[in-house]
């Protein structure tokens, strides 16, 4: 389930306030590619595990521009204007990365991709812009090209894929957790959920297409509907299709709390279809309460993932230097800090371009560990061309990185 909010964000400090306090960060053992090697953890045989950098405040977003070189989304904390573009550079194979800071008062800021032009794209909760990066003393600036998008409720956050043709497809998460009324009134009479639907449904994915190259327009309209909170999204290199990880609902129908249901979902998108949300989720988690007959009506998932699993950020990890096991496997971070969450996975694909089996851990065992390392967050993940997987943690401040082994120093 999605933990981004204020409210939530506020009972994680309190539930993990003082355990947090009353532990070191991560304790390294020797190098892993000239950086501290973390090696408390369960890591894939084919890696290693790395420290990048730690203190960036509240890394959410993460691009690489190089195996020495990222881009970093530092969100700040959930109250709009705080957050920061972070550059990320390393001058020597065992040097310290350098952090500069770039841009500073952005809005929540989380998605980082770099189009087929060789533009970066960074998405705010209530805009997209390119990014100008600085030259000859200049400083960064931003050129927005999709705006005044939706920013309120529990899902703010912007995240998106790009397809072949350049069109974008955006996240925009619905705005409450299972379509919960605002007021007393609306408590006594609500027996709908408007949130998803009409020519501005939230809880879709959205597609954006550029109209106008100058000025630049774009122009945008739901694209798959009934779809909680698309932290996750990629494109399959091959087939193209666009994939999708469901944040689901946090509760059960009745308002009734389980650590087993109901499942996050990963989902092959396609447009005009429904994906539930909020009638049913997963295959037969039914909630009969917004008019719906039965999940049999909505476009099922293609895999189940567990509760409270959280995925957020995830790749087709597609880098030729991958190791040849994990190579095309869709990598994912399961953010949440229940049991389930807090791994990096990945689901092998067959010669078809599906999911097989169920995901297998990249990283596992990070569960806290006073003096040696904290609870889990991965948030999102790049790749590099040398095949290394860059991790950001939002709760922990980090950037890590999985460094596969013939690459490794």
């Amino acid at each position: 389930m999605s933990l981004q909010t204020r409210f939530m964000g506020a009972l994680l400090i309190l539930g993990l306030g003082a355990a947090a306090s009353a532990r070191a960060d991560y304790r390294p053992e020797g190098t892993c590619d000239g950086l501290p090697a973390i090696t408390s953890l369960k890591v894939a045989p084919q890696f290693c595990l790395a420290l990048a950098a730690s203190r960036l405040g509240m890394p959410r977003g993460v691009l690489a521009l190089s195996n020495r070189r990222l881009l970093v989304a530092d969100m700040g904390s959930w109250d709009p204007r705080r957050g920061r573009l972070l550059e990320l550079v390393r001058d020597k194979d065992d040097g310290a990365f350098r952090v500069q800071v770039l841009l500073k008062g952005l809005n929540r800021p989380h998605g980082l991709r770099q189009d087929a032009e060789g533009r970066i794209l960074l998405g705010e909760s209530d805009r997209i812009s390119w990014l100008e990066l600085p030259a000859n003393g200049q400083t960064a600036k931003l050129h927005p090209m999709i705006t005044e998008l939706p920013a309120e409720g529990r899902h703010p956050l912007k995240t998106f894929a790009l397809g072949s043709k350049g069109e974008l497809f955006l996240n925009l998460g619905a705005p409450t957790d299972h379509c919960e009324p605002s007021s007393s009134a609306e408590k006594k009479t609500a027996t709908a959920c408007n949130e998803g639907t009409g020519p501005q449904a939230r809880a879709a994915v959205w597609k954006y297409e550029r109209v106008s190259p100058s000025p630049e327009r774009w122009e945008g309209h739901p694209f798959a509907l009934g779809l909680r909170n698309s932290m996750g999204l990629a494109v399959h290199p091959v087939s193209r299709q666009l994939w999708q990880a469901e944040n689901s609902r946090d509760t059960l129908p009745g308002d009734v709390y389980s650590k087993t249901q109901p499942p996050d979902e990963l989902n092959a998108l396609a447009e005009g279809k429904h994906y539930g949300w909020p009638h049913c989720t997963g295959t037969d988690v039914f909630d009969k309460r917004f008019g719906a007959k039965s999940c049999a009506d909505f476009t099922s998932p293609i895999k189940l993932i567990p509760a409270h699993a959280a995925p957020l950020g995830m790749l087709f990890y597609t880098a030729r230097q991958a190791p040849p096991e994990w190579r095309g496997a869709l990598v994912m971070a399961w953010h949440g800090y229940q049991s389930t969450g807090h791994r990096l996975m990945a689901w092998r694909f067959d010669s078809k371009h599906q999911p097989q089996g169920n995901a297998a851990p990249l990283i596992s065992g990070w569960n806290m560990q006073a003096n040696r390392h904290p609870l889990g967050a991965p948030v999102e993940v790049t790749q590099d061309e040398s095949g290394r997987l860059w991790i950001t943690e939002d709760r922990n401040g980090t950037l890590l990185v999985l460094v596969p082994k013939k690459e490794a120093h």
